[in-house]
């Protein structure tokens, strides 16, 4: 007997030791169920006059929290930090010591997915808890939308901020009275709001403070005060913008002879470059959106100075160093694309576009020859060189359908700007059949003749066909021949200060972005067909909960404009 008391002993220990530390149990049919409050055993929710303690939720099974940083949200947004801690199946939070309730406020924190079952992570489904240090549970509510300006796709996880403080600072200096965070469709819903008269913010809040602090931190506000009342409240669309940034030169690339990359802080509209005159120097601008490349050639290896310019924004020298010509020179090709053994297909209504890897000094028309058909007819194309880089040479001519071409380059046919020059290159062409295309007759209606406006047909992929820039009409109409087969999308700029650029917002001076509309042709162009199609520019109107009379920061948002070259957004008949 007394031999076996010990093993005894250890296992009632054992035993013991599982019943003070249960494990959620094992196996089963799969839980499909998220897990459930136990009112009973929390605590009790929608409660007024609230003390600051400890909040805790029961569930009816072993739970975990994930993700709390970004699930969890508390609106009004606390001062410090909140903790989120386990105890089996109860979830607490705790406020900091230091955290001061507002007062007459009604708080929510939403959970969002951060608490979930322990065996199959089925998160809780609307878990909320609300209370109030006033009186009494504030029920009314903000919905709306957050997309940006220049897309209009949704934006997710941006937020909309409310704010009590009228002030025009308020956005930059305080956290704001409400606010909620936008899903994958865009849409925010804020709840247990009070009546009264609010400031409106959408931020793409990047260093996560609730301030409006960061140049490049995305920003939108509708164009009124915003009035919270038991009356039927309309969905808000707010526009979501980056302001314009001042251009600046973010990095220089020198290190291989012959080039100079540039990277801006924005595209360099309006940018002048120059340079240092070192002797015999052949350069090439090529600007473009994102890298600006300055193409060089010098016969003797020096360094240089590049000036950029742009008005009394931009001041700045690049010091182009150094580099060994010579070894360039021994690697270096002149070619371009496309090209190949195989005979390239082109469109008869359109020029043949080659795009070289160098900018072109200079090409000899009697050096390049083309010829027509089987029977090798010699024709005489139209080339001309772009002036943005030299890199790119159009040869326009009126192709006949189902006929092949050949170009025959000679030696020496291009030089670029390095003085490297093409070999004998042969390159095949056929033109395709004008039925392999369709034609599109598009006009689009609704227009303002005081307005201007870019319209841009978009092929597939958002890519640009065609742009024009359209002033005077009411109504504005472009055939279009011989476009590839597919979807086609018209996006439409509203220009309001004729500059020929969309241009974005900016909350100090009270601009909404320049509208931009697109939409889709109501029909896939097909081959063979002559498609007809007319859009409409609806001038939507941006809803606000109701439109006061009174500034941002009390009086009229109408009075307070941007430029005069600039026109300030419509609250009326805004698109």
């Amino acid at each position: 007997m007394r031999r076996l008391k010990a093993p005894i002993l250890s296992a009632i220990a054992l035993a013991l030791t599982f019943c003070a530390n249960p494990l959620p149990p094992e196996g089963g049919l799969k839980d499909v169920d998220p897990p459930k409050l136990v009112v009973e055993e929390s605590t009790p929710n929608f409660q007024t006059k609230f003390q600051k303690k400890t909040i805790e939720l029961t569930f009816d099974e072993w739970v975990e929290v994930q993700d709390v940083f970004n699930q969890v949200v508390v609106s009004p947004p606390l001062e410090y930090k909140f903790e989120l801690s386990l105890k089996r199946k109860t979830v607490r939070f705790s406020f900091d010591e230091r955290e001061q309730l507002r007062p007459e406020a009604t708080y929510t924190i939403n959970f969002g997915e951060a608490v979930k079952d322990l065996n199959e992570r089925n998160p809780a489904e609307n878990l909320r808890f609300v209370f109030s240090t006033g009186d009494f549970i504030d029920s009314l509510s903000v919905t709306g939308i957050i997309v940006d300006a220049q897309t209009a796709k949704p934006v997710e996880s941006a937020l909309f901020m409310l704010y009590d403080n009228l002030s025009d600072t308020v956005v930059r200096t305080e956290r704001p009275f409400y606010f909620a965070r936008t899903g994958k469709d865009g849409r925010f819903q804020i709840e247990n709001v009070k009546a009264g008269l609010f400031k409106g913010f959408a931020l793409k809040d990047a260093n996560l403070n609730y301030r409006f602090d960061q140049a490049l931190e995305p920003i939108g506000f509708p164009d009124s005060l915003l009035v919270v009342s038991d009356s039927l409240q309309p969905d808000l669309l707010v526009k979501l913008f980056t302001e314009e940034r001042p251009l600046r030169l973010l990095e220089s690339d020198d290190s291989r002879y012959g080039l100079v990359r540039l990277a801006f802080s924005k595209a360099p509209e309006g940018l002048n470059l120059s340079y240092e005159d070192v002797g015999q120097q052949n350069v090439a601008y090529e600007i473009n959106p994102d890298t600006t490349k300055v193409w060089f050639d010098l016969p003797e290896e020096k360094s240089w100075k590049l000036y950029l310019r742009q008005d009394t924004v931009l001041n700045d020298t690049v010091q182009v160093r150094s580099r060994n010509r010579q070894d360039f020179l021994e690697k270096a090709r002149l070619s371009f694309r496309p090209q190949g053994s195989q005979v390239i297909n082109i469109n008869p209504s359109r020029p043949i576009e080659l795009a070289f890897n160098h900018p072109v000094l200079r090409y000899d028309t009697s050096l390049i020859r083309f010829y027509e058909d089987t029977l090798r007819t010699l024709v005489q194309p139209q080339l001309s060189l772009d002036t943005n880089g030299q890199r790119r040479l159009s040869i326009a001519y009126p192709w006949k359908e189902g006929l092949p071409y050949e170009m025959e380059l000679m030696p020496g046919a291009f030089t670029d700007i390095y003085g490297l020059q093409n070999d004998t290159i042969i390159q095949k062409y056929k033109a395709e059949l004008r039925k392999n295309f369709g034609n599109l007759a598009l006009t689009i209606d609704s227009l303002s003749a005081d307005t201007s406006y870019i319209v841009e047909l978009l092929g597939k992929g958002d890519e640009l066909v065609e742009r024009f820039l359209v002033q005077g009409l009411n109504t504005f109409q472009q055939s279009f021949t011989a476009l590839p087969p597919g979807n086609y999308s018209v996006r439409i700029i509203t220009d309001w200060n004729g500059n020929g650029r969309w241009d974005s917002g900016n909350y100090d001076l009270y601009l909404q972005p320049e509208p931009i509309s697109q939409k889709p042709l109501e029909q896939q162009l097909r081959a063979s067909w002559d498609l007809e199609s007319t859009i409409i520019l609806e001038r939507k109107v941006v809803p606000v909960l109701e439109p006061v009379s009174g500034k941002p920061s009390g009086g009229t948002p109408g009075e307070k404009q941007g430029p005069a070259t600039r026109k300030p957004p419509s609250r009326s008949n805004g698109n």
